[in-house]
């Protein structure tokens, strides 16, 4: 693990600060590594070197910068951009250095105002040698009598090699002492730890191949991304530290401490001490920014943390601690029915990126995804055996069959892009692209499987149970989700869906053997189930309920009931006294937007007894005792009084989720019929007929591999019912559903498009939102040498804006990066100085604030 070390001069101040940087387990359970920042000490100028700094400081200026340091930048062929560099002696003048004694910058403004530009020695295009060039080759640095400038070069001649340190680069470490005694905080200023990414070329993709990449490597890559706001062949650009086989940070990026540093999340006990910043929009750097209510004394030790925001907010719900997660409506990957939600969203994202590919986008997709993750995981697949089940050959077997999976989806965009008669089909282009994709079929699987383990089967079982899965969403919504489907429903789709799977994609053989092997399998499961239920509800509905073991009763409740998710129970449906608020729950002519719908069917029990048998209520559930809410939850049996039946009356009326409670203490009978249609047959029937082709071969004489009738029989259900029951579709158990809403984010504010946000799609970190505004940064701007930038972001927002003074135009704030560079160029190419630049461009107020400069 890296460890680093770092002497800072941070502020106004010349004082050196001495940290060491170690990565070690988190503060945070389950979290792993962390940075930790230790302060080791600080070092402050000598008395005379101190007096002598602040001397000379007065004598100088911070001059803004010459043409050979404006930023150049190089462009490879596949788009990737380089910032260039000029260095050299005396290079950009004044020995390289922004401080320039008055003396000497005011010989430079005297040139400046004969029209001549000392500071570049550049022309436009086709210029002639003008007198400009004569000004700058005469000009001889040494014939400005300049004392002040003839001190600080002598100073620094005599340090040899070594550097040397402060703004004017006159000090060495034998003019510092100790001093032990002496805080550090550097709010608003902050320093460097390092940079974050990219450290290789092939970390900087387009969207369009990132978002492949972590489909494929199980969405790992998203935890580690950034997105710039520098584009990569006319598209958003992604900076990706992980390895293209692997979805793993590479080993260059684990050299590097930023990595190491942990997110606040939702934690409000954690405080955020590091920002994130890119340079030259293509590079993200990590800084450290203590504020003094948190100033560090020698031997400090602090985690450091960053706030990536509303934009990291799809990991943190993957990893189980988003905000949804603390709600209760949805939980981590760990759980497999809310892993395959978000799953599914993804691959109909997928999907539609396919869907919208031009052939040429098509054909750079299928050559990055074939030699940087295809082949890698092919020869790790070949070496596959039976004794060795780590995640890394779990997530090869999972990448493969995703490749397959995508490789279908490309086959079928290609045959309608060739179907378009203006297409030549005979291309070799196009004949490449369907060779490479024909190559991507997983025809090894079944010989693999066989080879596998019973754990390495189990997740290539479940990544196949997800595609067919994937495809009866529509009709079987929320696949393994507990608030959704009973436990033994959930069973079932999984036995039911891994069944298929081997007989689709992993077993070998004669098509009808296998096929009738299937649905004997199908009938066995859907048969188990439903002897399942009725034991349950025979349990339940038994009159010496009381009788019955209490391990067989727990058992029977873990088999029938749901998850119930916390929700909130708003007072106005509990202490409604006219009970219209209650009795909705059966018509739903009102939506009840929050509420458990097991606590209030007791509430509703109760009205119902009240109003049937004639008695006056003695309390106001919710009011006279506290409504809790049951964690598991059974569908229940209601019998209406055939005088007050309707046919109006939704399906709800005849069934109701109830507390457990209600169940073990025989208040409530338990709904059989609903269990057999809604989770037995609804989850056999849905797959069977949508993911497999029943019909018989020309050796069959007969359709006795699977029908409805013959299902029907096996769990003892009447057909007509059961066909009465599919065309209703899948019934949400939790009802009213609940509504997830949102927390507020400034992701999602008016605010406009902010760095790194994508709507949909993976969401990259970004910087967190504060209540009022902040300022970030205020100090001389490294990429414009000489001008001093303001960072302070927005209230409310992760925006951030950017202003810029110089010395030389007094009461001017320049507004934007595109301003500045407007001044910078009209100087270059004209040949003035900064004040007749900006009177030129003054009237554009859209780039300028402040007072009205006149010559």
């Amino acid at each position: 693990l890296p460890t680093q070390n770092l002497t800072v001069m941070c502020g106004d101040s010349e004082s050196l600060y001495d940290f060491r940087v170690d990565v070690k387990q988190s503060s945070i359970p389950n979290a792993g590594h962390g940075a930790f920042l230790t302060y080791l000490g600080a070092r402050v100028l000598k008395a005379k070197p101190a007096a002598r700094s602040l001397r000379l400081l007065k004598e100088h200026i911070i001059e803004h910068a010459v043409g050979t340091q404006n930023p150049l930048v190089a462009e490879t062929l596949g788009g990737r951009k380089l910032s260039v560099t000029l260095t050299g002696d005396n290079l950009h003048y004044n020995d390289n250095s922004i401080y320039w004694s008055k003396n000497r910058s005011d010989k430079f403004m005297e040139v400046q105002s004969n029209g001549d530009n000392p500071r570049t020695k550049l022309l436009p295009p086709g210029s002639r040698k003008s007198s400009r060039d004569s000004a700058i080759e005469s000009f001889d640095e040494n014939e400005v009598q300049c004392k002040v400038h003839k001190e600080v070069r002598n100073l620094r001649e005599k340090m040899s090699d070594e550097n040397g340190i402060g703004f004017l680069g006159i000090h060495t470490e034998a003019d510092y002492r100790v001093d032990n005694d002496k805080q550090f905080w550097s709010y608003p200023n902050a320093f460097e730890l390092g940079r974050y990414g990219p450290h290789r070329p092939e970390d900087r993709k387009t969207t369009l191949h990132f978002d492949f990449k972590n489909f494929i490597l199980n969405y790992e890559p998203s935890e580690w991304s950034y997105e710039i706001p520098e584009p990569i062949l006319n598209r958003r650009q992604i900076v990706d530290i992980t390895d293209n086989d692997t979805g793993k940070v590479h080993s260059v990026a684990r050299g590097h401490t930023p990595i190491y540093v942990n997110e606040v999340g939702h934690n409000s006990k954690l405080h955020s001490n590091v920002l994130i910043r890119d340079k030259n929009d293509r590079s993200v750097y990590y800084y450290v920014c203590i504020e003094k209510e948190r100033a560090m004394k020698k031997g400090d030790t602090v985690e450091l943390f960053v706030d990536y925001g509303d934009h990291y907010e799809q990991v943190r719900e993957r990893k189980g601690y988003g905000q949804v997660n603390m709600s209760e409506q949805l939980g981590g990957d760990e759980e497999d029915g809310a892993r395959l939600q978000r799953n599914f969203h993804e691959r109909e994202e997928v999907e539609k990126d396919i869907s919208s590919l031009k052939i040429c986008e098509m054909f750079h997709l299928v050559e990055f995804l074939t030699e940087k993750i295809l082949n890698p995981i092919n020869k790790s697949i070949g070496s596959l055996s039976t004794g060795q089940s780590d995640l890394h050959r779990q997530g090869d077997l999972i990448a493969r069959r995703r490749l397959d999976w995508v490789g279908e989806k490309l086959a079928e965009r290609i045959l309608k892009y060739v179907a378009d008669p203006l297409v030549d089909n005979s291309s070799e282009f196009i004949s490449s692209l369907k060779e490479s994709v024909l190559k991507w079929r997983f025809v090894s699987m079944p010989k693999l499987f066989n080879q596998l383990n019973p754990e390495l089967r189990k997740v290539l079982l479940g990544e196949l149970s997800e595609e067919l899965l994937y495809q009866t969403r529509s009709r079987l919504p929320n696949p393994l989700n507990e608030i959704v489907w009973s436990n033994i429903a959930i069973d079932l789709t999984r036995k039911t869906t891994h069944s298929m799977a081997q007989y689709l994609y992993c077993h070998t053989g004669p098509v009808n053997a296998r096929k009738r092997h299937l649905g004997e399998c199908l009938m066995s499961h859907a048969k188990y189930a439903a002897e399942a239920v009725r034991n349950g509800s025979n349990a339940f509905n038994n009159l010496n309920i009381k009788s019955i073991p209490h391990v067989d009763v727990d058992y029977h409740i873990n088999g029938l009931s749901f998850k119930s998710p916390r929700r909130k129970i708003e007072k106005k449906n509990l202490l409604d006294g006219s009970k219209e608020k209650m009795i909705s729950l059966y018509d739903f002519q009102h939506t009840i937007r929050f509420g458990t719908a097991a606590a209030m069917a007791d509430i509703q029990a109760y009205y119902d007894a009240v109003e049937l048998c004639g008695i006056d209520q003695y309390y106001i559930p919710g009011k006279t005792r506290r409504v809790s809410e049951c964690k598991r939850s059974i569908v229940s049996q209601y019998e209406p009084n055939c005088t007050n039946s309707s046919g109006n009356r939704s399906p709800q009326f005849y069934w109701m989720a109830r507390s457990v409670d209600t169940f073990t203490k025989g208040a409530a009978l338990a709904n059989e019929k609903w269990y057999l249609e809604n989770q037995v047959l609804a989850i056999v029937h849905i797959l069977a007929s949508t993911c497999v082709d029943w019909n018989p071969s020309s050796e069959e004489t007969g359709n006795d591999l699977y029908s409805l009738e013959r299902l029907c029989g096996e769990i003892e259900l009447d057909v007509n019912d059961a066909k009465k029951a599919l065309s209703q579709g899948a019934t949400n158990p939790v009802w009213p559903a609940s509504e997830i809403t949102a927390v507020y984010s400034p992701a999602l504010s008016d605010d406009g498009p902010m760095k790194g946000f994508r709507l949909e799609r993976r969401k990259s970190r970004c910087r967190t939102a504060t209540s009022s505004a902040q300022q970030l940064y205020k100090g001389s701007d490294a990429e414009f040498p000489g001008w001093t930038v303001k960072e302070t972001q927005r209230a409310n927002s992760r925006h951030v804006d950017r202003y810029w003074t110089h010395p030389e135009l007094e009461g001017v704030m320049v507004r934007s990066k595109v301003g500045l560079n407007t001044l910078l160029n009209y100087m270059q190419v004209n040949g003035v100085g900064l004040k007749s630049a900006y009177e030129k461009n003054r009237e554009t107020t859209k780039y300028f604030s402040g007072v009205k400069m006149r010559r």
